[in-house]
């Protein structure tokens, strides 16, 4: 989240944990949170706290966890991000699924929406002009993986 709210690494993570446990479950708990993100319960109640006070969670304690309106949008932007950077990994890089997740999760905290449209912007053309136009899927495997000398 690129303004004034600014929200580490660590809170966006929280904020993602509650939106899948959101669409899972109806509901996020402290304990669903913890043991989705493998944490503690104390550490989740003092993010969660924390996300309140920036008004992106409603909780009471003892009570379930939700997204706010602004919560959701701060959540489906850093997903937003966070597919644009594992399709751009996978599709073009030819990372292996499970690494380019890896990756997508450690970037997609630190990289800005600009940068993030034009990854999308670059994968889209990549996909859509070079390899259904020009090289075939098996052209362009052999053309990222040459080695660099």
């Amino acid at each position: 989240m690129k303004d004034g709210n600014l929200l580490t690494q660590s809170l966006e993570d929280y904020i993602e944990a509650i939106y899948h446990l959101e669409k899972r479950n109806r509901v996020a708990r402290v304990k669903d949170i913890a043991e989705f993100l493998s944490v503690q319960m104390p550490s989740v109640t003092g993010a969660v706290k924390n996300l309140k006070k920036r008004k992106l969670v409603n909780y009471e304690k003892n009570s379930f966890i939700s997204l706010t309106e602004k919560g959701h949008t701060v959540a489906r932007s850093i997903l937003r991000r966070h597919t644009v950077l594992q399709t751009f990994l996978e599709d073009i890089l030819l990372i292996p699924k499970a690494q380019a997740k890896e990756i997508a999760c450690k970037l997609e905290h630190s990289i800005d929406p600009e940068i993030t449209l034009r990854i999308h912007n670059c994968t889209r053309y990549l996909k859509e002009e070079v390899f259904e136009k020009t090289l075939g899927p098996e052209e362009w495997r052999a053309w990222v993986s040459k080695s660099v000398q």
